[in-house]
């Protein structure tokens, strides 16, 4: 039987989208470290210890609106994609072996999250800043190594709530689908963006934090 362009349009609508889980901070898995199999091959509803970090797309300029500094904030949305103000503090990797190493953390209305400049110039001191960028998953601060050891302070533990692919494209990512486990080295591509909710298994987040990720769920 032929399907008519009106049938395809009732099973399409038939058909939603995967949504986001209620109250999960989305973070991205990027696909060269499926590839390299440096990420947990965990599964939906598997319960992680995790450091979620910033991969810094843009900084802006420090600015004053009317005499007066804006408010700290932060949101993520469905893709990872982030959007952060706060003050920065440079964390030293190993003092004791005198290492000139650090790690610039976030601290954006309570909320710890370390920053990686690798994609843009870092701020030549520390102080107050707004960032945009992705939120993602980056196994050099696991528990146990040197760099997830001098951010301890901002590891939580979260609930894998949900896993999805998209088709990466120039511009807002599109087609979603479920899935039930993180991909493999043979199963990831670049053509793809993949993400993962997370829900803090732990009622102690900042209250300010926990209303940002409502917000960015709206």
């Amino acid at each position: 039987m032929t399907r008519t362009g009106k049938t395809q349009r009732r099973r399409a609508a038939g058909r939603r989208a995967p949504v986001r889980a209620p109250g999960a901070l989305t973070v991205q898995l990027l696909p060269h470290l499926l590839m390299a199999q440096e990420l947990p091959r965990a599964h939906v509803g598997d319960v992680l210890d995790v450091v979620p970090a910033i991969y810094a797309g843009v900084l802006h300029e420090r600015q004053v609106f009317h005499g007066s500094t804006p408010p700290d904030h932060w949101s993520v949305d469905e893709f990872g994609c982030v959007d952060a103000r706060g003050s920065v503090t440079a964390i030293p990797l190993d003092p004791t072996r005198g290492c000139t190493c650090r790690i610039d953390v976030l601290d954006a209305a309570g909320w710890l999250v370390p920053v990686n400049w690798a994609a843009t110039e870092p701020p030549e001191d520390e102080g107050r800043l707004h960032v945009e960028g992705s939120l993602y998953l980056d196994p050099m601060l696991d528990a146990g190594t040197d760099h997830g050891e001098a951010v301890a302070l901002c590891r939580g533990r979260f609930r894998l709530a949900a896993l999805r692919r998209y088709r990466r494209t120039a511009h807002r990512p599109t087609g979603p689908v479920p899935l039930g486990r993180v991909p493999g080295p043979t199963e990831a591509t670049e053509d793809a963006v993949y993400v993962a909710d997370l829900v803090p298994e732990r009622d102690d987040r900042p209250a300010a934090a926990a209303e940002a990720v409502g917000r960015s769920d709206s």
